[in-house]
């Protein structure tokens, strides 16, 4: 049995009703319905689940458990839940761009005295002792913290409050990804570590992560007295796996050496993002070469439709770097176009960030203050674009439903065909910033997610897209 045929027999178990009497309700076969409890057959059209679901009167947390039973019977319960937690992730990943309520440039220094050697036992003493030194970090003139731990310890928690309020702050962290799965299957560790990062990189502070593969399981075990270090200008922390104990170094020359270290073991380390985070750098995009794209952002790409002469007219001739960003978008324009025919894409975004778009004239991916909103008739170009390339076959658009799927409206993600995926996001103290995720399975299950994506009810049939869109474009003509 599957766990959709349990849950289903529970459902029938509970409405009190005869199979037959199921079958001849809902319209779906009696021996079909027979199949499904042995966990012979799963339905392939979700149709059939909402007639069943009708016919048993099924209340909405039963109509959830069941569809959920669906799912992870029909994909592989680990499938699943990789999947559901990149959903979440995207939609956690919004809210972490949320400005902090405090940004702080002055942070006195608490000067505490403190033995060459300190042990510390007990995590509520680790974190006090972590917060003095981090004060005292911070009242220097050029703070930064070089960190190699993972994102869940509780010491992590301690340095991303100073990250999201100190904008001087730099940070240096390695961390350990787990190499002990098959991210064909399944990725939840590496993937959690991601949104922690994500954290990280939407703070206040400029924030530089590595990575390096080991088995996690065995990185903190009790064999490593002290997997963990954070080293600031005057000071090395060292912490155990469970945080409960530490020792803290104020030597001078042992700090020195613990840095070298660091830095030595960051060579060996590849980076999670491209460095710089720059949005106008082409290098930190990856390329879509002739394979199918994916984009997932608030309002639709529009960097597949544009041409440059709309970017000629609508780029101020005051913006500061407008060669620069002429050039930028001229290269970008012709790694992603879709008016040469030879790509295709395919992408989920939301009917209000169209909307938003046809009534401004603003797009996201450009600051305000660079250039002017665009006339309704490039708008009206723009969206007739678009209908031609769904003509052509090039261009497949699957309109999200907000209710169900939440996407920022300050963030979009960029897939090109070789498991490459670059997110984009309006930082609110930095601006515009771009990140290429260079980790495998990480942009593996961002992949596999997009493709997951159309099929779901998290958004509408490319149909049911086809004719809001055709709708917009008519208003807007008549307009």
């Amino acid at each position: 049995m599957s766990v959709f045929s349990e849950k289903l027999q529970e459902c029938i178990t509970r409405a009190n009703i005869k199979i037959a009497s199921l079958a001849k309700i809902s319209g779906v076969e009696r021996s079909f319905i027979q199949k499904m409890l042995t966990g012979e057959r799963i339905p392939s059209d979700p149709e059939i689940l909402q007639q069943l679901s009708d016919a048993l009167m099924l209340t909405p947390p039963e109509r959830r458990m069941l569809t959920e039973a669906y799912s992870i019977s029909k994909m592989g319960e680990v499938i699943y839940y990789r999947r559901l937690l990149v959903k979440r992730l995207i939609e956690g990943a919004g809210s972490s761009l949320s400005p902090s309520p405090m940004l702080r440039e002055v942070f006195p220094n608490p000067e505490f005295s403190r033995p060459p050697v300190l042990f510390l036992s007990g995590k509520a003493s680790v974190t006090d002792t972590l917060r003095l030194l981090m004060e005292e970090e911070l009242s220097g003139e050029t703070p930064q913290i070089l960190a190699a731990l993972q994102p869940e310890c509780t010491s992590a928690g301690v340095l991303l409050q100073y990250a999201r309020i100190c904008p001087r702050l730099q940070m240096e962290h390695i961390v350990c990804l787990d190499n002990e799965l098959q991210y064909q299957r399944e990725n939840k560790y590496n993937l959690q570590c991601l949104r922690s990062m994500f954290d990280f990189l939407f703070g206040a502070s400029r924030y530089f992560p590595s990575f390096y593969y080991e088995s996690v399981s065995s990185k903190a075990g009790r064999t490593a007295l002290f997997p963990w270090m954070i080293v600031g200008s005057g000071w090395v922390l060292l912490l155990s796996g469970d945080e409960e104990r530490a020792i803290t170094i104020s030597d001078i020359e042992t700090v020195s050496r613990c840095r070298e270290m660091f830095f030595d073991m960051k060579e060996e380390c590849t980076p999670v993002v491209h460095p710089g985070n720059v949005f106008w750098d082409p290098q930190g995009w990856g390329s879509p070469g002739q394979n199918t794209s994916y984009s997932l952002q608030f309002e639709p790409c529009f960097g597949l439709f544009f041409t440059m002469d709309m970017a000629r007219k609508q780029v101020k001739k005051d913006a500061p770097g407008r060669d620069e960003l002429l050039s930028f978008l001229e290269k970008r324009q012709k790694q992603i176009t879709l008016l040469d025919g030879g790509r295709t894409n395919i992408s989920f975004f939301a009917m209000e960030g169209l909307d938003r778009f046809l009534e401004t004239g603003r797009i996201f991916e450009l600051p305000d203050t660079c250039y002017e909103p665009l006339p309704r008739a490039f708008r009206a170009e723009l969206l007739r674009r678009m209908l031609a390339c769904m003509k052509a076959g090039s261009y497949t658009p699957y309109c999200i439903q907000t209710s169900k799927f939440h996407i920022s409206q300050q963030l979009c993600f960029f897939s090109g065909g070789s498991q490459e995926v670059t997110c984009t996001y309006h930082h609110p103290v930095y601006g515009l910033q771009n990140l290429q995720l260079r980790e495998k399975s990480i942009a593996y299950s961002f992949c596999d997610f997009f493709e997951y994506l159309k099929e779901t009810g998290l958004v509408l049939s490319a149909e049911e897209t086809r004719i809001l869109l055709e709708n917009r474009f008519q208003k807007i003509f008549e307009g």
